[in-house]
């Protein structure tokens, strides 16, 4: 990279010394809500929201370059924005596509992308999953996990389903979870699931449970059918009567699963039955580990700021003027991408390593962590929760 090359992204904010750093690779104009998903050989597809339209596109090199979108459907109820929108995981060549547009529906390609088939229904009593609101993921043998919070009874629960082909047909519906009589789920924060290399599974939600709006986890062994008792994550609580709209991430390492989530405009990660960690002032936040790298990405006023999960934690900003984030880790490489909103475009950027002194060290943002976490967290933006 030449001087003049380096200084110019400098001042774009593009790398900020002792956080992980982000430079574009792609833009995709005209979209919302973008989702990444990778396969085994290291290929990466998009998903993305554009007006009624559900858009996929594929990157054969890790996501340096994309082909064009193509389109995968046409639903004139689809719904895009604060986390609501298509969400996609691949398997070899099976990629599939799962969107909320009145109902759940799933689309699916054999062939890496190049054709589409469906709409699969998912969910099993209609209108049940009108709030729009899901997670997907795939087992490493290829089974596919949904969850979605479902208004099939008085309150909102927890409901999934689960397919063995890729997404072309889906199990009988299941309840999760269902809160205490007289309490319910956060009625508007989407839920997460995540499969480890094991196969366990771990799905988290919000919950809203005499007024608290908290975090909560439960897990499913792999090979067993039933999830575990569901537990509140960290030891703080949140007296709120709204809802964030911000549901948090998932992520597996070392197939122990740890959480990321925001709390009163402040976020954390923590794993089931320990104290939670605080990273600084956001929402909307995301987190991966991989066998070498680990980070962490979140909204920031109106930036996205990141900070690696080691133990100096020292954060920095990633990309102005961009939200909802999305990470992906490439398997056989070192790289992680990261997408998000700018403007009425979604961005896909490659997150580097963080910057080094003279010396070889990591070196430090002029603003550490501990000041960061220290700083008075901007007001959350709740939404007036139904019931």
């Amino acid at each position: 990279m030449t001087p003049l090359r380096f200084l110019t992204l400098a001042l774009l904010g593009w790398f900020s010394l002792g956080a992980p750093t982000a430079m574009p690779a792609a833009e995709f104009p005209g979209t919302a809500q973008p989702q990444l998903a990778a396969n085994a050989s290291g290929h990466v597809w998009i998903a993305l929201g554009r007006g009624k339209d559900i858009g996929v596109a594929h990157s054969r090199d890790g996501g340096d370059t994309f082909d064009p979108v193509e389109r995968v459907a046409t639903l004139p109820a689809l719904m895009v924005g604060r986390r609501r929108g298509p969400r996609i995981v691949a398997h070899g060549d099976r990629v599939t596509v799962t969107a909320m547009a009145g109902e759940f529906f799933a689309f699916h390609s054999k062939d890496a992308g190049k054709t589409w088939a469906g709409p699969a229904l998912i969910n099993d009593v209609r209108g049940s999953a009108r709030e729009g609101l899901n997670g997907l993921a795939v087992a490493p043998d290829g089974r596919l996990f949904a969850v979605w919070l479902d208004h099939r009874g008085e309150r909102t629960q927890l409901f999934a389903a689960e397919s063995a082909d890729g997404g072309a047909s889906w199990s009988a519906n299941t309840r999760v979870y269902q809160a205490p009589a007289g309490s319910t789920v956060c009625e508007c924060c989407h839920p997460s699931a995540h499969f480890n290399a094991r196969g366990d599974l771990a799905v988290m939600w919000r919950n809203a449970i005499d007024g608290a709006r908290d975090m909560w986890i439960a897990v499913r062994p792999a090979g067993s059918r039933a999830f575990d008792e569901a537990t509140k994550l960290g030891t703080g609580t949140w007296q709120l009567k709204a809802c964030p709209m911000d549901g948090g991430a998932l992520f597996a390492p070392n197939d122990a699963f740890a959480t990321i989530w925001q709390r009163n405009g402040a976020v954390f990660t923590a794993r089931r039955g320990e104290p939670e960690q605080t990273l600084g002032p956001g929402t909307q936040p995301v987190a991966l580990v991989t066998g070498t790298r680990s980070v962490a990405v979140w909204q920031q006023g109106a930036d996205l700021w990141s900070a690696p999960l080691d133990g100096t934690r020292v954060s920095g900003l990633l990309a102005r003027q961009a939200r909802f984030p999305s990470l992906i880790a490439v398997p056989g490489s070192h790289r992680i991408l990261v997408a998000y909103e700018r403007g009425a475009d979604s961005v896909v950027a490659a997150i580097g390593e963080p910057a080094t002194t003279s010396s070889g060290a990591k070196a430090r943002d002029s603003q550490p962590a501990s000041a960061v976490a220290s700083a008075p967290p901007p007001p959350a933006t709740p939404h007036a929760a139904q019931h």
